[in-house]
Parts: structure tokens; C-alpha cells; sequence
């Protein structure tokens, strides 16, 4: 316990401390106060505190019986701040009001104030970094292309974004099924809640439940002190996005629909529901109708994720797009990589505009990375010799059909005897063959590499 003496001594550290009572006469200050308003405190006590301090407002708090906050006034050129609260006795009887300064001066004030917003903007900052790391990764600006299809697209997920419904997203792997989950988020009324993404063939099969539902305290052995939230929970008020949905065990279906119909859920070793509001988005890479047909997935629940469908066709069915979406990866890859490359060869965009994606958009996106790691950063074209995947895989024909539709085949069997005939017709003029074929000279030539045209089949 605190000896008289010492608490005499806390009081004098405390700036501008005055205790009046209930006329507003001192009944104490202490020295650090007297010697800044250079006073006797002998002469001082008993008189009115306005006498003393003429400035001062403790007068008003005596009459109001309300506490001032922070409240300046002006003493010898100066701006203090100082709070002042009513004193009342045990039994409720008004005693008084003590003053203290918060703020000798208004320096002091601007100092504090500075570093308050100087900590509101770093709280703000990382606020917002939590948000963008929880939030929309991409948006509907990430979807290039002009095609038709890729217009449908953007359409399908402004359209999409403008409901609650559950969304399944059908695709090869590749296409960007991802990306249209996020965009959707972002459209959407939900776009200041959460993003939980949860890839469904990257859990094993025995923390499936614990990971989506999460579970209580004690649930099991080596159960955190607390419970654990759930993909389910952390996405309340926002979007839960289930990638590979065909890969969800069997088991644990009926847990999902149950989710998707009562809004609720039941954490592991938890008595009580917990009320959920989400909005459910899944993806597959294979056909959910044939696996419900096939016994490995639950019709009620296909039913249920079905309820708006989007999906994105492959690379190989816009090509048209390749040139635009190329451009964006070369302008991503150029601050990474320390790169200046600004265009593509014709040569070479003819050739990845024949190529036929079985990777689709992600397979494009590292075969431009890796043609920049091949480039000096002083070169600015993409050239046919920085595309040794391309160039390894044209060596086999056979990986540029795609086998289950030889049309592809016939197609570049025809285009390469109608060239042959026509260099025939000019007898080896290729600037004539390219007039009458009605293409570009260095075209004609690309053609020819392509297909294997050598210039004696033309005489």
C-alpha cells in the first residue's frame, strides 16, 4: 500500500492538477501547477479558482455537474487541454471537481493528433491488405478476349453475379474456372465479404468435415483449445468457392446439401447449429451428370449446385483471343522478369494460334514465361527460337491433333495440298502462289515451314 507521502509525490507529477469545491474555491493544486502559473500556493487556497486562473472553465463543470473531455483553454499565450471531472461523495453528495491538463501546450496536441492518424492509417492499411488477401482476387477485367465466346462469358457472370443462386462452373482444367468464381465475388452484393477458396482434391479424405464445418473445443485428441473455425464460417457473409467439387467424398454430400437448404451447419463435437449466410460456387473438370449417373455423386446435391451454370469454353474455341491474352501475360511477365519484350512474331502467333491447348489458357500463360526467360532483356520481339516447348512439340505432329476429332487432321492435310497445287500452278513462284492463295508473301512461307512444304513439291 501506497504511504501518504508517496501519493503526494504521485500528485506532483500530474500536470496542471487542481481540486476546487463545491463553490468553486481550491482546495488544492499541486507545485508543478503553481509554479507554471507563478502563484503562491499558500495565498491561493480558499479563493475562488477564477481569481487565480481567470481563463480557466472548472467553474462551469461546478455549475453543469457534467464532465469536459479534452477541453482547451487559453493560459498566458498559451493553448492547454485539460479534462475535469465532478467529485462526488459515498453517499452520492456533490464534493467538487478536479482538474488535470491532458496537453501543456498545442504542440503537444498536434504531436498526438499526427500520431493517431499516422496509426489510423497504418490500422487502415492493413485492414485493407486483410480484406484484399480475403477478398476477390481477380475481377471480370482479368477475362481477355473479344471473341463471341468470351463476351458470352463476361455476360453469363454479370448475369450470374446479379443473384444469390449457387453457381457450378464446368470446364477443362486450365480455363480459368478460378478466375470466374472471383469475378462473380467481385460483381456481386457480397463483394465486401470474404473469398474462401477451398480445393476439394487437396484435403485428405479425414480433415474433410473438420476443414469445411470446423469443430469445438475437445472434438478430439489433438483439437485446438477454442474450437477452430471452418471454410464455412470464415466465409459468413461472403462467398465459399469449392474447386474440384467432383472430388468431394461421398460421404460427406449430405453434410453440404444440408448446409445449402437450413443455411446451417454442425461443427465437429459442437451441440449447437450454427446459422450460416453464403453463397455457394463450385467448379469441376469432369461431368457431374455422368458421375451421378456413375454412383459417385448425389443427384440431390448436383441439383441443388446446378441452379445456374457457366461454362467456359477452351482456348482452342477462341483462338482469336490468343493475341490479346498473350499481350496481357508479356505486360505481366515484363516487371518480374526484368524484361522489355512489347510484341510477338507473326511466325510464332501463327503457330500458337494452331496449336491446339490441351493445358488451355494456363498452358499459354508458361509458354510465354517460358520464351521470356529465353529473351535478353534488350530484345523486344518473342521470336520462334524462345519457344523451345513449341518447337519440341511441333517436331510430332500427332500432339497438335487433338485425337478425338481427326476434322483437325483432315483440315491441315487439305490446306497442305491446296498450297502444293497451287505452287505447282505458278511453278514455284511464291509471290504469285501467295496473290492467287490470297495471303502475305511471309505468310505463304510460314505455311509452308508449317506443313512441311518443301520447295521442290511445289515445281
Amino acid at each position: 500500500m501506497l504511504s501518504l507521502e508517496q501519493c503526494h509525490l504521485i500528485l506532483e507529477y500530474i500536470d496542471g492538477l487542481v481540486v476546487v469545491d463545491k463553490d468553486a474555491k481550491i482546495i488544492y493544486m499541486n507545485q508543478k501547477t503553481a509554479d507554471s502559473i507563478k502563484v503562491d500556493l499558500k495565498e491561493i487556497i480558499g479563493k475562488h479558482v477564477h481569481d487565480v486562473i481567470p481563463t480557466t472553465k472548472i467553474h462551469k463543470t461546478v455549475e453543469m455537474k457534467t464532465p469536459a473531455i479534452a477541453d482547451p483553454y487559453f493560459l498566458e499565450n498559451a493553448t492547454l487541454i485539460s479534462t475535469r471531472y465532478p467529485i462526488y461523495e459515498k453517499d452520492g453528495t456533490f464534493f467538487g471537481v478536479v482538474e488535470y491538463d491532458l496537453f501543456d501546450n498545442y504542440d503537444l496536441l498536434n504531436n498526438f493528433v499526427k500520431k493517431i492518424e499516422s496509426l489510423n492509417q497504418e490500422l487502415n492499411y492493413f485492414k485493407n491488405e486483410l480484406k484484399r488477401l480475403q477478398s476477390a482476387k481477380y475481377t471480370i477485367n482479368h477475362i481477355i478476349g473479344e471473341s463471341s465466346a468470351t463476351k458470352r462469358l463476361r455476360e453469363e457472370i454479370r448475369k450470374a453475379a446479379s443473384t444469390q443462386s449457387t453457381v457450378l462452373i464446368s470446364g477443362e482444367t486450365g480455363s480459368g474456372k478460378e478466375l470466374v468464381a472471383h469475378a462473380i465475388h467481385d460483381l456481386s452484393s457480397r463483394s465486401q465479404g470474404n473469398f474462401v477458396r477451398i480445393n476439394c482434391s487437396a484435403i485428405p479424405t479425414e480433415l474433410f468435415e473438420s476443414e469445411l464445418f470446423g469443430y469445438d473445443e475437445g472434438a478430439f485428441t489433438s483439437a485446438k483449445k477454442g474450437g477452430k473455425e471452418g471454410k464455412f464460417q470464415m466465409a459468413n457473409h461472403g462467398t465459399l468457392f469449392l474447386d474440384e467439387i467432383n472430388q468431394m467424398p461421398y460421404t460427406l454430400q449430405p453434410k453440404i446439401l444440408r448446409a445449402l437448404q437450413e443455411k446451417e451447419i454442425d461443427r465437429v463435437g459442437g451441440k449447437y447449429t450454427v446459422p450460416i449466410d453464403i453463397r455457394i460456387i463450385t467448379a469441376s473438370n469432369e461431368n457431374l451428370r455422368t458421375l451421378v449417373k456413375e454412383g459417385k455423386f448425389r443427384e440431390d446435391l448436383f441439383y441443388r449446385l446446378n441452379v445456374i451454370n457457366i461454362h467456359i469454353p477452351p482456348l482452342r474455341e477462341r483462338v482469336e483471343d490468343i493475341p490479346l491474352i498473350s499481350q496481357s501475360f508479356i505486360n505481366g511477365f515484363n516487371p518480374i522478369l526484368n524484361r522489355n519484350v512489347e510484341t510477338i512474331s507473326n511466325e510464332v502467333m501463327e503457330m500458337l494460334m494452331n496449336y491446339k491447348w490441351p493445358g488451355n489458357i494456363r498452358e499459354l500463360q508458361n509458354m510465354i514465361e517460358r520464351a521470356m526467360n529465353r529473351i535478353g532483356w534488350q530484345e523486344r520481339e518473342l521470336k520462334i527460337e524462345h519457344f523451345d516447348y513449341l518447337l519440341e512439340r511441333e517436331k510430332d505432329p500427332f500432339e497438335f491433333i487433338e485425337h478425338h476429332n481427326p476434322l483437325e487432321e483432315i483440315k491441315k492435310h487439305a490446306e497442305r495440298e491446296a498450297i502444293i497445287q497451287v505452287l505447282k500452278m505458278c511453278k514455284g513462284n511464291k509471290t504469285k502462289a501467295a496473290e492467287l492463295l490470297k495471303i502475305s508473301r511471309p505468310l505463304l512461307y510460314q505455311k509452308m515451314k508449317r506443313l512441311n512444304i518443301h520447295h521442290e513439291e511445289g515445281v
